[in-house]
């Protein structure tokens, strides 16, 4: 995955959540843009604070390598 798409969603205003799918299955939600910082090989995805939701209590890193899938919110409902 390049960058610049996770950039794409992160930046679209009005900003709509989205998933993030990975090789092996597992999925990320993005539910505010402040928790997502994107380097040239992976992505920090940041997991809301109870006390402040557009702050991070919590953080994984993702090889942009083992991302397969991005989603914006409407095709990941449309597919429940």
């Amino acid at each position: 995955m390049a960058p610049a798409d996770i950039r794409h969603l992160v930046h679209r205003r009005p900003f709509t959540p989205f998933r993030i799918v990975t090789s092996d299955g597992t999925i990320y939600e993005v539910r505010h843009p402040n928790l997502v910082m994107t380097g040239l090989a992976s992505v920090i995805l940041g997991y809301p604070s109870e006390q402040d939701p557009e702050s991070y209590s919590r953080w994984d890193v993702v090889s942009l390598r083992h991302i397969v899938r991005l989603e914006p919110e409407e095709e990941a409902i449309a597919e429940s």
